[in-house]
């Protein structure tokens, strides 16, 4: 049997390829939906897979241990994050010690980026290389069958006490993938603070973004900053299998940038009003690919909520991360947004190069102005992969090694010149009270709020705002 697992630990943590990170204050808790791709592929090829999210399901160590010794998968297969590693580090330890044969297989942005330390320094067997669902599926095959693994592609492996790293695999078109294995994941656990429904599940439409931004991980790490689409007839079926057979009412549409084919974003709008499908749903979007047409079209398809990465209010700053965007393209974005009757999130970094209290003072008064429905305010983190990381590394301006403090939630790692790690971390602190605590905010939160749903979201996310 093959386990794939998200690990339980003190700390939960989001293991997701895009921005690796602890739970927030607020709550929110995203699915694995890579691992639960993996796990679908591997059954469609007849092998026996299991996906546990034990985070989610706050699993103890006891609990873990009795799956373990009953089931006893020869492969256990774990996502890591770069702040997650040295909890990973210690689940492989607790797996290794109850299980002398099991064979202990790592994926995801950080070990792709760094293969050759996380053989080096973590007692793990093999690493899968960038998009791994097929990978993994070869891989699989040749340990359960006890086959040499050197042809298969996209792996790395230590062999007599060298690091062995086979060629990189190729994408595999994105259509040709199955949906997450749905029947395994525990749908009700996973909890974002600015949906309208208690239940809302993620769904990818897209793997990859053409853009430059130097501090995502999953178009540099794992995409090469390619673009691949599933058709828009595939993304309705799954949202209907969702309707269908989990009662979903609401999606989120997980793409890096769901906007970046207006073709593509109509394909799905008018595939769901044709099949006469209502569902509500929100997406990421970028505030240069919007307009006032492809936004009603949203609307009328069942889309009410867009987040936006706005990063900040400084030119300067936009430029220096490669946004590729006017701080003009932001405030029309969020206009347009607003005209048509749709709400906005704004994605907000803080600490990048350049950074000063006044340039992050300027920008959350700038996002206050833009009257958004929702912020996130995250610290720029330079993730081992990505032109951010080497762009501070050359500089020598990273601060500490310990991949556990590379987490955008709660913590600065790059020096920066007139402002240091515990302003910046203050800042973060002081922006998500400033934002949310305003008289004239809660009570427009209060006025628009439609479902018990959304009064249990304001009321769970605002204690965390307040114990901040």
């Amino acid at each position: 049997m093959i386990l794939l697992l998200n690990p339980p630990g003190q700390e939960l943590h989001t293991r997701s390829s895009r921005w690796g990170g602890r739970k927030n204050r607020s709550g929110a808790l995203a699915p694995p939906i890579f691992l639960a791709t993996a796990t679908s592929v591997l059954h469609q090829a007849g092998l026996e897979a299991r996906f546990l999210d034990a985070a989610a399901l706050n699993y103890s160590g006891e609990e873990l241990e009795a799956l373990l010794l009953r089931d006893r998968p020869r492969i256990v297969v774990m996502e890591v994050s770069t702040p997650s590693i040295q909890q990973d580090y210690s689940a492989t330890l607790f797996i290794k010690e109850r299980l002398k044969d099991v064979a202990i297989v790592f994926v995801g942005p950080h070990v792709t980026a760094l293969p050759k330390e996380t053989l080096i320094n973590y007692p793990v067997d093999y690493l899968c290389i960038g998009e791994y669902e097929v990978t993994l599926l070869e891989l699989s095959k040749a340990i359960l069958e006890g086959r040499d693994k050197s042809s298969i592609l996209g792996i790395a492996y230590r062999d007599n006490g060298q690091v062995v790293m086979t060629p990189q695999r190729p994408l595999k078109p994105f259509d040709e993938l199955p949906m997450p294995l749905y029947e395994q994941m525990p749908l009700d656990k996973y909890y974002d603070p600015i949906t309208r429904q208690r239940v809302c599940v993620a769904v990818r439409t897209i793997r990859g973004c053409p853009f430059r931004c130097t501090f995502c991980v999953a178009p540099q790490v794992m995409y090469n900053r390619t673009v691949r689409y599933k058709s828009p007839e595939k993304v309705v079926d799954e949202i209907e299998y969702l309707k269908k057979h989990f009662g979903v009412k609401e999606i989120f549409f997980d793409d890096e940038t769901f906007t970046i084919n207006k073709k593509h974003v109509l394909g799905i709008c008018n595939e769901l009003k044709n099949r006469n499908i209502h569902v509500e749903w929100s997406c990421f979007g970028r505030c240069n690919l919007v307009d006032e047409a492809l936004l009603r079209e949203m609307k009328a398809a069942g889309c009410y909520m867009i987040r936006y990465g706005v990063e900040s209010a400084e030119q300067k700053i936009l430029d220096g991360i490669q946004k590729g965007m006017q701080v003009e393209d932001v405030v029309k974005a969020f206009a347009l947004t607003r005209k048509v009757g749709m709400k906005t999130h704004a994605t907000v970094l803080l600490g990048y190069l350049g950074e000063t209290k006044e340039s992050m003072t300027k920008t959350l008064e700038f996002v206050k102005n833009l009257d958004a429905d929702y912020a996130q305010f995250a610290i720029a983190t330079p993730y081992p992969g990505t032109e951010f990381y080497e762009e501070v590394k050359a500089q020598n301006r990273l601060l500490t090694n310990r991949w556990a403090e590379y987490d955008g939630t709660c913590n600065s790692v790059v020096r920066l010149d007139g402002i240091n790690q515990k302003d910046i971390k203050d800042f973060v602190d002081f922006a998500y009270k400033d934002f949310y605590l305003r008289p004239s905010y809660i009570l427009k939160r209060l006025l628009s709020t439609r479902t018990l749903s959304e009064v249990y979201h304001l009321l769970k996310s605002g204690l965390g705002v307040l114990q901040s």
